[in-house]
């Protein structure tokens, strides 16, 4: 049997010579014995390609493109043996997380991390290193004992080989095989006397390495088939030792190992072929730059640029090396490139884009290629461990173990694979978030006593959804929630079944297919289906019989499924290459784009392992156990990458490198460009400019930025001819684009007809809502115009606390009235005991139980009591000392069908109808028979707030004065107050929760606990002066605990008391407001809707605004309306 190494640099044709003479032995003889081409599994589908390309070869059946794995599965299908049950790695990940659980007591080292997320992954690769060098569960225990006086690496080493020997022990007893012996077990299938195989020849290209599984199949293989070819990429026949720096290293290395190994085989004959480098017959033809940066790549030798007509191609024209800012700009000029490439002739299919590794690139590439209109191709594994099958599975297993948890049984309605619209299941989380809906409640109809249609829709909705999931628990439930792997993946398939997920996977894919620009839509819903079913295998192999509780499965089955990966199927079309340089193969390109020729991005530092640090490998390496590849080696790889990621191209190559990484980290430039300017003295490094010359442009998008400006800018910033493109054809969809992306019109408004159409002839609206136009017109234009709302939830927020607190005083008012008392007529001690009563009884029906769903809430709703109590302690306090009035109604509603509305004529047939809810209004009367009393409004807050006289000014504090005058214009006040006039006296708002001011120390604060609690529930507002004799009685007062004022010595109201004003002054107020709401009422009719919001110092209007997603004001550039007093405007 014939033997041959064929040798030869980069582009001297080995793979081009395998397939030519694979495509003449098919057409000589095209049924003969099987012939096998080994090639890495991401190639496998490019030589194919390849092979087709050509028109002697228009199909065949003989010859077998093969991966070692499918080449192992091809030896257990030739001997007619079937290969054995086999453990892939999600099955390996779910049995180590099963392992960690059970077994976590007995390590030393790694207890408190086996139930970490992702620890089965590092042990899981640790393992298969250890596997690989054939280290066994008894050599680590016994380096662990050697290396006892390293504690911390004899107990890895300890809890590594306790592991290692339950793995095994594991699938041993379950008579299974771990997937990475693939190749092992078909190795010993041919060891064993077997019927003679007729194979043909066999080819093996395109590898770097191999590992010693690899060497052993193949030496196996060797005896069987008449010639055998294997390639490595070596520009001389080895004949001395070379430097471990020279990028020949690592294919050196495998050639010794590939030459040791089959030189001992029986009837072997080993032969070596060179295949010269030879400008005319190479990659590089014509091309004297790529050829000489090949030749001398390892020895670097300059080079004269002397372009001829028989070499036309010059240093510039084949070789450039660009700055750029970061890898967003290296991709954008990568897509700048591929578009003059292609203007110049070239294809798609004729470009890649070359990285060391993805992980930082692929982003930038993808959404910068789309952008630029780029067919592209990403030769990258994706991720699928949240494709929406698996996270149905996911959360609908969780749903089931966490009693219907409303996170997990939403996020699995969310996935699109249940039987339900989108907008009804967002409906449904907004009742259900709204209503406290969780646990049990999807167990039974539901029942919404006081909307029936809304009960219809839910009910029916939810008869249409849960069954599966129900179907799913009663399965669990059969098991005594504790299921096998085969009743789990049993009950699960049954579950996808009831869904009809394959169909609807099937309709995905279809839509996908359809849909697409390209003719090659990746079918990746029906790969995930696959793998989630292998996933199901995989748990019915690994835990057939093996019970256990739900919950406990949970880690186990996501250490699989974060697991689960697919490959696309690489192009067929006319698209551009992108991949990494280890692992994508190019064929036939021409030109090469190398991103990120970084210090520590190209060539990559080796990597770090988790579980065994560096100087653990050290350690181990004195004991002559060598684990990987050693830093020498890795550094050999990474130069290797670097010649063949420079030698890709046959025409033109062009690298990058950044200032800075994506997080704005400084970079250095790559070693490889110093190699570089070695090689050319003369090559000039470019720089690519932060920002591109419109009129230079490749594409439409890089008109976007001059294009906005001119829509934002005044007339004289304007970018001059930027106007003109307007006028192209070919940029109107763009135009069209843009519109959406300009700048927000702020004084954008409603025609007239428009305002009526939206708000009626009468606008019913609130004075909280009126405040809000004074803000911004806009917010009023989004709330009471569009109606839009905010998200209600079922839980506790500082509108409930507060609407808690009013039903518990109103609850406090009515009771004493009911008994005919008023509020002075019980002791402060009574009133505290009647709101601990009343408060304990409300806890438990207030919103559906909301105070009692959790301890936090049952611990807030005592403080909110015990705060209400202080307040009415207080407050009675004074009743029976200094204040003179009586609260006469709480919580009284006006603008519904008992009370009327407060009606503002705005002129032009247009009314301002307010409504709203007055906490409480206090009245005082001369004598019980008067007909007339002063009447204060007290409004209740659950934090300190004060009347601002700028704020009032400008609209944005009408409410307390509003509901005085909505008292002062009460058409009829005797049926509720007993008289026939109120006399405005008063506003003042009341902190529910008191304000404590801090004190020095414990002690103090105690000490003065009765005064500092009055001065905690101080009134804050506006009075009139003249009726301070009835707020506070006391003689010889000189300063309020109650209301906020002081005297003089004379008895006159100091200079400082704001809050006390003149009987006009007050008058002149009240009228104000009135005043202040006419003009609003008309400008809204008017159709004022502008974006306009006020700025009070560092006070804006946006400040918590629920609306800055629908106006997009930045904070940072928008001009806000700044607040000054009348005088000062």
């Amino acid at each position: 049997m014939q033997t041959r190494f064929i040798l030869g640099p980069a582009g001297s044709g080995k793979t081009f010579r395998c397939l030519t003479e694979i495509r003449k032995v098919l057409a000589v003889e095209p049924d003969g014995p099987p012939l096998l081409l080994i090639a890495p599994k991401q190639t496998t589908y490019q030589l194919e390609r390849q092979l087709l390309a050509y028109p002697s070869v228009a199909g065949y059946t003989r010859l077998q493109i093969l991966s070692f794995e499918r080449l192992a599965f091809f030896v257990f299908n030739s001997l007619q043996k079937p290969p054995p049950q086999m453990l892939d790695e999600e099955g390996r990940l779910m049995v180590l997380r099963s392992l960690l659980a059970r077994k976590r007591d007995e390590l030393k080292l790694f207890r408190a991390s086996a139930r970490l997320a992702g620890f089965a992954q590092h042990l899981s690769r640790v393992l298969r290193e250890l596997q690989h060098h054939q280290l066994t569960p008894e050599s680590l225990h016994e380096l662990a004992e050697q290396v006892h006086a390293v504690e911390g690496l004899s107990y890895k080493l300890h809890d590594l080989g306790t592991m290692l020997r339950d793995y095994l022990d594991w699938l041993q007893a379950h008579h299974l095989q771990d997937g990475d012996n693939l190749l092992t077990f078909a190795t010993e299938v041919l060891r064993e006397p077997h019927a003679p195989l007729n194979f043909g020849e066999m080819w093996v290209d395109g590898f770097t390495d191999l590992s010693p599984q690899e060497l052993d199949l193949l030496a196996q293989i060797i005896p069987h088939v008449p010639q055998a070819t294997l390639t490595f990429c070596l520009d001389q026949v080895p004949t001395e030792r070379i430097s471990w720096l020279s990028n020949w290293s690592v294919p050196r290395r495998t050639y010794d190992r590939c030459q040791k190994r089959f030189a001992g085989l029986p009837n072997v004959e080993l032969s070596k072929e060179l295949l010269a480098r030879h400008m005319n017959r190479s990659r590089f033809l014509n091309n004297s730059p790529l050829h000489h940066l090949e030749q001398h790549w390892a020895e670097p030798k300059p080079f004269v640029d002397a372009a001829t007509a028989a070499r036309p191609y010059s240093l510039r024209e084949s070789l450039r090396v660009i700055t750029c800012t970061n890898p967003e700009a290296e991709a954008t000029l990568a897509a700048r490139e591929v578009l003059r490439f292609v203007r110049s002739g070239g294809r798609f299919r004729e470009v890649t884009i070359l990285v060391r590794k993805l992980d930082n690139y692929h982003e930038a590439l993808a959404n910068t290629f789309k952008r630029y209109d780029i067919p592209y191709f990403l030769d990258r594994r994706e991720a699928v461990s949240h494709h929406p099958l698996a996270e149905l599975t996911r959360n609908a297993l969780r749903t089931v173990a966490f009693s219907w948890s409303r996170d997990d049984w939403f996020a699995a309605l969310k996935t699109g694979l249940v039987p339900a619209e989108d907008t009804e299941i967002d409906r449904l989380e907004n009742e259900a978030l709204a209503r406290g809906w969780k646990g049990s409640t999807w167990q039974h109809p539901i029942l919404i006593h006081d909307n029936p249609e809304l009960t219809e829709w839910a009910e029916n909705l939810r008869r249409k959804i849960v069954p599966p999931f129900k179907n799913l628990a009663v399965n669990m439930g059969q098991q005594s929630n504790r299921p096998s792997g085969r009743h789990l993946a049993a009950a699960l398939r049954d579950f996808w079944q009831s869904l009809k997920v394959d169909e609807t996977l099937q309709e995905w894919s279809d839509a996908e297919i359809a849909g697409s620009d390209s003719q090659l839509a990746p079918p990746i819903h029906l790969t995930v289906w696959e793998q989630m079913n292998a996933w199901l295998e995989n748990v019915e192999l690994a835990f057939p019989t093996e019970t256990l509780p739900l919950r406990e499965w949970l880690p186990i089955l996501e250490a699989g499924l974060a697991n689960l990966n697919v490959g696309v199927i690489p192009p067929a079309l006319d698209q551009v290459l992108i991949g990494a340089i280890d692992r994508s193969r190019n064929p036939d390109i021409r030109l090469a784009l190398v991103l990120g020729m970084n210090e520590g991005v190209f060539p990559a530092p080796p990597e770090q392992s988790v579980l065994l640090t560096d100087a653990d490998r050290e350690e181990l390496k004195k004991k002559d156990v060598e684990l990987g590849a050693s830093t020498r080696q890795q550094i050999g790889h990474e130069r290797y990458y670097g010649y063949v990621a420079c030698t890709r191209a046959r025409q033109r190559v062009v690298l990058t490198s950044a200032i800075f990484d994506a997080a704005g980290k400084p970079l250095n430039p790559s070693p490889f460009l110093s190699q570089l300017k070695q090689l050319f003295p003369s090559l000039e490094t470019e720089t690519f400019p932060k920002s591109l010359d419109w009129r230079k442009s490749e594409h439409a998008n890089e008109l976007i930025v001059p294009l906005l400006r001119n829509q934002v800018q005044s007339p004289i910033s304007k970018v001059q001819g930027v106007s003109a493109l307007n006028k192209f054809p070919a940029l109107a969809a763009l135009r069209e684009r843009l519109k959406h992306f300009s700048t927000t019109p702020t004084e954008e408004s409603l025609s007239p007809e428009l305002a009526e159409r939206l708000y009626g002839p009468a606008l019913r609206t609130s004075v909280s809502r009126m405040e809000q136009f004074a803000a911004c017109p806009f917010k009023f234009f989004v709330h009471s115009g569009l109606r839009a709302e905010e998200r209600k939830k079922f839980e506790l927020d500082i509108r409930d606390q507060g609407n808690f607190q009013h039903e518990v005083l109103a609850s406090f008012h009515e009771q004493l009235k009911t008994e005919n008392k008023r509020w002075r007529d019980i002791s402060p001690q009574e009133a505290r005991e009647r709101i601990k009563s009343i408060a304990l009884t409300m806890m438990v029906s207030y919103r559906d139980g909301l105070l009692q769903v959790s301890e936090e809430t049952r611990f807030t709703a005592r403080v909110l009591t015990e705060s209400l109590q202080d307040f009415v302690e207080t407050l009675v306090g004074w009743m029976g000392q200094q204040y003179a009035f009586d609260p006469k109604a709480v919580e009284l509603p006006f603008g519904e069908d008992l009370f009327p509305a407060w009606e503002l004529e705005l002129g032009k047939d247009h009314k301002l109808l307010l409504h709203g809810r007055i906490d409480r209004i206090d009245i005082c009367r001369e004598s019980e028979d008067a007909e007339e009393a002063l009447c204060v409004v007290v409004d209740y807050k659950s934090s300190q707030k004060q009347l601002d006289p700028l704020l009032m000014e400008h609209g944005l504090q009408l409410q307390l004065a509003a509901y005085l005058n909505v008292l002062r214009h009460w058409p009829d006040p005797r049926p509720i107050f007993g008289v026939q006039r109120l006399i405005p006296s008063g506003v003042f708002y009341v902190n529910l929760r008191g304000r404590y001011d801090r004190e020095q120390n414990r002690d103090l604060a105690l000490a003065a606990s009765e005064s500092a609690r009055k001065l905690a529930y101080r009134h804050s507002g506006r009075f009139d002066a003249g009726v301070l004799s009835r707020l506070d009685q006391r003689p010889g007062v000189k300063e309020g605990d109650q209301f906020n004022f002081r005297l003089t010595k004379d008895g006159k109201i100091h200079g400082n008391s704001k809050e006390a004003m003149e009987t006009q002054a007050f008058a002149m107020l009240l009228n104000g407001v009135e005043t202040s709401l006419t003009s609003m009422g008309q400008a809204i009719y008017s159709g004022v809707a502008k974006l306009d919001p006020y700025r009070k110092g560092t006070m804006t209007a946006c400040e918590g605004c629920d609306y800055n997603s629908i106006c997009r004001v930045d904070p940072w550039v928008h001009q806000f309306r700044v607040l000054r007093k009348a005088e000062e405007a």
